[in-house]
């Protein structure tokens, strides 16, 4: 046997000839000219590509409003709506701005940090509302270049006419001559800066206020467990402002919150499903998305609105026409409301809904009005003053030809004015008073708004919320009161496209 040495001998002698020596270096070669080709084979840039939600964290103050990646708040020209810093999920809690009104002309809402300042007349009857406004920036050009699939130029156009009300001058006249103030833009700033601070930090919200800075510091949490319908009726304020995932001072709370909704679909036969639980939750969550669409057009929602809605479809009562908590139970007034108002917005953003569809919403509402339909009930024919709210405005957008029934109707409702707890109530009746364009609307708005105004919390952690004993939404808590009394004082220039009058005929 040989001893190491010997063997470490032979070991030297062998790597040290030549021939071994030469293979070492053809296989280094050929692995070098192997990565090289492959690196060659990488495109330089991917094309074609669809546009998609954006999830970056970038501080909105620290863009440059002139470039590309800073157009969304260049585009807020707008009614004292740029809004508060937005606080959701980076750095600590921050109290709701302070709005002060003063004399000198014209008056200024100061509002947060870097946001616009914007010129509004004491006078709430005033005609006209001054805009101090910013040049708008035009929507990036991949979106601005997507419509629904077979959608022409004339139907895309008509689709961001639909939503142009939430921005710019637009809004600040329908603010002006639908009723709105400088007092009540002030509490929608506030409103929007308190749910942005109570966004949890994977883009929801919940009702119960868990996983969010708040740490018990807000009374009055919900108990629904439904994420997704928390987070759709959370993003609807932000949506009514003009604040989408490409644009506005709260892009980055938006684009967290679709995000979350997009991420949240189970893919079912029947469609796709947002409810965890309850249709409540896939209506509103549908609605957020649907407006989302309507007011970007960004083709990476498209797949989703048109799969909530396929599951609203397959959901609906066959035989009623309604809709429930799960999937085919005998429908009841609410639930049907939130549907009906989904499908509706996803009509108006380019989504096709089908007839029967909507015939079976009419069907529904038969059967549970009375009074030949001025007054409706929960899931039998009565009248409550909730219900009868949601039942005229789903007459109206389903375009039902007895104005003058539904006229009587909302006189019945606003009679008496607007009860101050009443907020799911109110919601719906401001709405349906509003596109009526009804004679009791102006005397029953400035109540309902000069409440609404003074009810919002304006010490520590809750400044900017609200909460009412109102036991419709007692479930909802803080967070659902808080969205509900914003998206009301929202309703002079929000489009849910449906407010307006020429919408009825629209978008199925």
């Amino acid at each position: 046997m040989r001893d190491g040495t010997e063997r470490d001998t032979f070991i030297e002698r062998l790597l040290g000839h030549p021939g071994i020596r030469s293979g070492y270096a053809s296989l280094v070669a050929h692995v070098a000219l192997l990565i090289a080709l492959a690196l060659a084979m990488i495109p330089g840039e991917i094309q074609d590509r669809p546009r998609p939600i954006l999830i970056t964290m970038a501080d909105v103050a620290d863009r440059d409003p002139g470039s590309a990646a800073g157009d969304a708040t260049a585009d807020l020209a707008a009614v004292d709506i740029a809004a508060a810093a937005n606080q959701a999920a980076i750095g600590p809690p921050v109290p709701a701005p302070e709005v002060t009104l003063v004399q000198p002309d014209p008056p200024m809402v100061p509002v947060a940090n870097d946001a616009p300042a914007v010129s509004l007349p004491l006078d709430d009857h005033a005609a006209t509302i001054r805009v101090a406004s910013r040049p708008a920036a035009a929507v990036p050009a991949q979106t601005a270049s997507h419509a629904p699939p077979g959608a022409s130029s004339g139907e895309a156009d008509r689709i961001l006419r639909a939503f142009a009300g939430r921005r710019g001058p637009e809004r600040g006249s329908s603010l002006a001559s639908h009723g709105g103030s400088a007092a009540s833009e002030a509490a929608v700033e506030r409103g929007l800066a308190w749910l942005a601070r109570h966004q949890a930090a994977d883009g929801s919200w919940r009702f119960d206020l868990s996983g969010c800075q708040c740490d018990g510091a807000c009374r009055d949490p919900g108990t629904v467990s439904s994420t997704t319908a928390a987070t759709g009726i959370a993003l609807l304020p932000f949506l009514g402002a003009g604040h989408t995932h490409v644009e506005g001072a709260y892009r980055e709370t938006v684009t967290r919150g679709i995000y979350y909704l997009m991420s949240r679909m189970q893919p079912t036969p029947r469609g796709g499903d947002l409810s965890e639980g309850t249709m409540y939750g896939h209506g509103v969550a549908t609605l957020a998305l649907a407006e989302t669409l309507g007011m970007t057009r960004d083709q990476a929602l498209v797949r989703y609105v048109r799969d909530a809605v396929r599951f609203i479809e397959t959901a609906q009562d066959l035989h009623g026409g309604g809709w429930r908590y799960l999937p085919g139970q005998p429908g009841d007034t609410t639930v049907t409301g939130w549907q009906l108002a989904a499908v509706k917005s996803a009509g108006l953003a380019g989504i096709p809904v089908p007839s029967p569809t909507i015939d079976g919403v009419c069907r529904f509402l038969d059967r549970v009005q009375v009074r030949r339909g001025e007054a409706y009930g929960y899931q039998s024919p009565q009248s409550r003053p909730c219900t009868s709210a949601i039942g005229l405005l789903c007459r109206l957008y389903t375009g039902w030809p007895d104005e003058a029934a539904i006229d009587r109707g909302l006189a019945a409702l606003a009679k008496t004015g607007p009860a101050s707890d009443a907020v799911y109530l109110n919601f719906y009746l401001s709405q349906a008073l509003l596109q009526r364009d009804h004679p009791a609307w102006p005397k029953w708005n400035t109540r309902n708004r000069d409440q609404l105004v003074a009810r919002q919390a304006s010490i520590g952690h809750e400044a900017g919320s609200w909460f009412f004993a109102d036991p419709d939404t007692a479930p909802g808590g803080r967070v659902a009161h808080t969205a509900l009394a914003v998206l009301t004082l929202e309703v002079y220039y929000r489009l849910l496209p449906i407010y307006r009058p020429e919408a009825v005929t629209a978008g199925w």
